[in-house]
């Protein structure tokens, strides 16, 4: 379904290794979590936005820190070595894609922009 509906709004989806869905919107790569267990579960990520060094990270840390209390839906973590943003959230039965998909990337650029201008 996801998929198929950001095909429809021309952002040409591939599905990855992994069974993720990889698409560009304004420029940048997000990805699309499959979640076969729990169908209900919908998270979109925008990863690799800053890279984590042992000399940032303290000024690292506060910045996710003060997304992750300022922004609506959105996470900022760390998987790797660089900070990544997520939005997470459980769907009912009849998702509108139209009415969400949109929202959260746009909630994903601009938890970006809020951490660049924390992390100064």
């Amino acid at each position: 379904m996801v998929f198929e509906y950001l095909k429809s709004q021309g952002l040409m989806p591939r599905i990855d290794e992994d069974n993720d869905i990889i698409f560009k919107y304004q420029m940048r790569t997000f990805i699309y979590f499959n979640n076969d267990d729990d169908e209900m579960f919908f998270r979109l990520a925008l990863p690799g936005i800053f890279d984590v060094t042992d000399e940032n990270r303290i000024t690292v840390l506060e910045a996710m820190n003060e997304v992750n209390k300022g922004m609506k839906v959105a996470k900022a973590y760390i998987p790797r070595e660089d900070v990544w943003l997520a939005t997470e959230i459980m769907m009912d039965s009849t998702p509108v894609l139209d009415d969400m998909v949109p929202r959260l990337l746009n909630i994903l650029l601009h938890s970006r922009e809020e951490f660049y201008k924390q992390i100064g």
